[in-house]
């Protein structure tokens, strides 16, 4: 259409498309100036459904007058072509902006208050946007923003008058665009003035980190982050920016829209930085980073708390077990409230025996409560006492004692979750009560073989490991349809195929048994479903089914950090590294002295060739334990990567010495020495490995990577073949590693690659 006209206007240049129409810069000779013309679509011009929503939009926007929305000047039409006239506005939108990194945080904050004030002017008239995004928002040459385009506007039932329609796009359609999108759009269509300060928040979010609050390709995979999965913490994913534009933004990107900003001047009040309080008395989710989780909201509402470990009152050390069993059991039935954040067991479990001051624990885990507690059984009855603490002022919330049988031990641990729940006012959701109060009768030896096998399987060693499956099986044996020992069983198994202890077909072949037997039993058992995702991607290479699993796994307990460090890894092997570091970082919000857990968000900045970021979380992990070999190997890897091979070889043998003080035979080991051009020790090495491959399984993936590195490629690649028709578990990386870049173009590979369907 350049060089046409539409009525008196000179069509000049074209300057971008919406869903339902293209926009042209055009010339007003009548006024001698530049204006924007909307026209719709060719294939739309002969829909009247279309053609009724460009008149609604146009109706919408003659409401209108805001120097922070571009103005509507006339509506007409053209040899049968509906077009809008609209002000022109020269600058560059904020989407071209944003491609050249994040902005300093006071620029973001100028252009949120311009946005946040066109928001509130439309709001007034009763018309919510609906999709706010960077394409929809110019940057004039003086700096300021101005929202475009209303053509998805919905109009509220207050200000129908304007329209004999509520809705410009249609009643009950997913409108917008996904990543902007509100939890109530996303579920249900559902849009109000809320569901814009949702997106002006997921903008702020955009703005300031240079990466949305949920990323990824995987549309239905973003639905069901948005709908359910807790945003980011500001200041994890850009340390510096100020905890109060961190509230500002954690209040917008809330799930529920009464827990945000009550209106878009409640909204700029808070950028302003006047008072947030809007009078719902709703606390914000402020956080800081130093390597932290989010900072206590100052006594504003408890939304973090942390169970430390249960006090044995039995005087018996032998009953140890049971006191951390009953904290383990509270941490997971409150993990179960998406509202709220507790600190997994992992990190709780640090602090047994010791008595910090309570201020100080919550700085160190930035949490709002404290719960305390202990336990004594006798015989077959149970004694629990329960406080509450409110860490900001130090004072006693709710405390209670409960005394009942070990048949009824599962209902008495949900009622002191519902208590806490309740006492905190923390929303909790009908599904998150039904799976809370989903709990029956328990056979008391089956409950009590059942916490000694958890007990010895968290001590994570191949011995323990196969005590623990001991006592599991004495569980099933006492009550054959407990689904929690089974859940204890497939982590058993897995945990000694993984780690070689057991061949992988065996190991796993065990562990999905469990895991399927167990679901029978109770769908509803998050771990049963990470555990059986775990096999999909470790064994079955089959992704889709591995993400079904995690996923579920998420919805059933949205604080289980175990299975969200799981999630990640899935992801990142996947090459979706947003979305693996995004899930890494929220799994060590909840976790946050997890050796482990540092190790996977090292490992998910790795596999994303985000070396020198990876290097931090490996090193803050062996400053919580310097013995701790994980972290001195993945550490040595990476320094593998930055160019620094000789000392990433004096980390790989701190991580890997044994008692005699020699270091293990190692295929990574090997690729070290090779790297730093001491090709006798790497060859020696490698035939070590070797050696030991004839008596117990040995990674052939490991070789392969030995043979990638020093550009044996054939050798290499038959490696790859032994590890694939050994089931070799390391294969999930074939698609990220690093090491395997050499052979990336090898028709072999790619053919590997589409057999284990990680080609695309």
């Amino acid at each position: 259409m350049i060089g046409q006209t539409l009525g008196r206007y000179q069509i000049v240049e074209r300057l971008g498309e919406g869903g339902m129409g293209v926009v042209f810069r055009a010339n007003d000779p009548r006024l001698e100036r530049d204006v924007a013309l909307k026209v719709l679509k060719q294939d739309a011009l002969h829909d009247e459904d279309s053609k009724r929503r460009f008149r609604l939009e146009a109706r919408a926007l003659s409401q209108l007058l805001h120097p922070n929305i571009a103005t509507l000047f006339d509506f007409d039409s053209d040899r049968g072509v509906d077009f809008l006239v609209l002000e022109f506005v020269p600058g560059e939108s904020l989407a071209h902006t944003l491609r050249n990194g994040p902005l300093p945080e006071t620029r973001a904050r100028a252009i949120a208050l311009d946005v946040a004030e066109g928001l509130q002017s439309a709001h007034e008239k009763g018309i919510v946007h609906r999709d706010l995004k960077p394409g929809n928002i110019i940057i004039t040459p003086r700096g300021r923003a101005k929202v475009l385009d209303f053509g998805l506007a919905r109009v509220m039932p207050e200000a129908a008058s304007l329209t004999q329609s509520s809705s410009i796009s249609g009643p009950g359609a997913l409108v917008g665009t996904v990543p902007y999108m509100s939890p109530e759009q996303v579920r249900d269509g559902r849009a109000d003035a809320s569901s814009d300060l949702y997106a002006l928040g997921a903008l702020l979010f955009e703005m300031t980190t240079g990466r949305r609050p949920f990323g990824g390709d995987h549309v239905l995979s973003l639905l069901y982050q948005i709908a359910h999965e807790p945003a980011p913490f500001l200041r994890v994913v850009r340390p510096g920016l100020s905890a109060e534009l961190e509230a500002v933004v954690a209040r917008c990107l809330e799930k529920a829209p009464l827990r945000r900003f009550s209106d878009a001047g409640a909204l700029l009040r808070a950028l302003r930085g006047e008072s947030s309080d809007d009078g719902r008395g709703l606390p914000t989710r402020a956080s800081s980073f130093a390597g932290a989780p989010p900072e206590p909201s100052s006594g504003r509402g408890i939304q973090s708390l942390v169970v430390l470990p249960f006090e044995n009152r039995s005087g018996d050390p032998a009953q140890e077990f049971f006191a951390d069993g009953m904290t383990d059991a509270l941490i997971a039935d409150l993990a179960q409230i998406a509202a709220l954040r507790v600190i997994s067991r992992t990190s709780a479990m640090r602090f047994k025996g010791t008595h910090p001051p309570l201020s100080e624990l919550a700085r160190e885990l930035r949490v709002d409560g404290v719960v305390e507690g202990s336990a004594l059984r006798v015989g077959d009855r149970v004694r629990i006492t329960v406080q509450l603490v409110d860490v900001a002022s130090d004072r006693s919330l709710w405390a209670k004692s409960y005394e009942r049988g070990l048949t009824d031990i599962l209902g008495l641990q949900s009622e002191v979750a519902h208590a806490i729940a309740d006492e905190i006012r923390i929303q909790v959701t009908p599904d998150e009560r039904a799976r809370l109060r989903s709990k029956g009768a328990v056979n008391p030896a089956a409950h009590v073989a059942y916490l000694q096998g958890s007990f010895l399987w968290n001590r994570f060693t191949g011995d323990s490991v196969k005590e623990a499956i001991r006592r599991f099986e004495e569980a099933l044996a006492s009550d054959p349809n407990y689904a929690a020992a089974y859940a204890g069983l497939a982590d058993s198994y897995i945990m000694l195929a993984n780690h070689h202890i057991l061949p992988p077909r065996e190991g796993y072949s065990l562990g999905r048994k469990a895991a399927e037997r167990g679901l029978s039993l109770d769908e509803s058992l998050a771990e049963l479903h990470t555990s059986l995702g775990w096999i999909h991607r470790l064994f079955d290479w089959d992704w889709p089914s591995a993400e079904r699993e995690c996923l579920r796994a998420i919805q059933l307990n949205p604080g289980y950090a175990f299975g969200r460090s799981r999630y990640a890894l899935l992801l990142s092997g996947m090459g979706r590294h947003e979305e693996a570091i995004a899930e890494a970082q929220r799994a060590y919000e909840l976790d946050p002295l997890n050796l482990l857990i540092y190790t996977v968000v090292g490992d998910t900045l790795f596999y994303a060739r985000r070396f020198e970021r990876s290097l931090t979380p490996y090193r803050k992990c062996l400053e919580l334990d310097p013995t701790f070999g994980a972290a001195h190997t993945d550490l040595a890897r990476t320094l593998e990567h930055v160019g620094r091979a000789d000392e990433a070889i004096k980390e790989f043998v701190r991580g890997t010495t044994g008692s005699d003080g020699l270091p293990r035979p190692s295929s990574g080991l090997a690729i070290l020495y090779a790297r730093a051009g001491r090709l006798e020790e790497a060859r020696a090495t490698l035939e070590a490995v070797q050696a030991l491959a004839q008596k117990q399984f040995v990674s052939p993936y490991g070789i392969a990577s030995y043979y990638a590195v020093i550009g044996d490629h054939d050798r290499a690649l038959d490696w790859l073949e032994k590890a694939y028709s050994e089931r070799d578990g390391t294969l999930v990386w074939l698609k990220v590693h690093p090491r395997l870049d050499g052979l990336r173009g090898e028709p072999r590979f790619r053919d590997l690659l589409a057999r284990m369907r990680l080609d695309s």
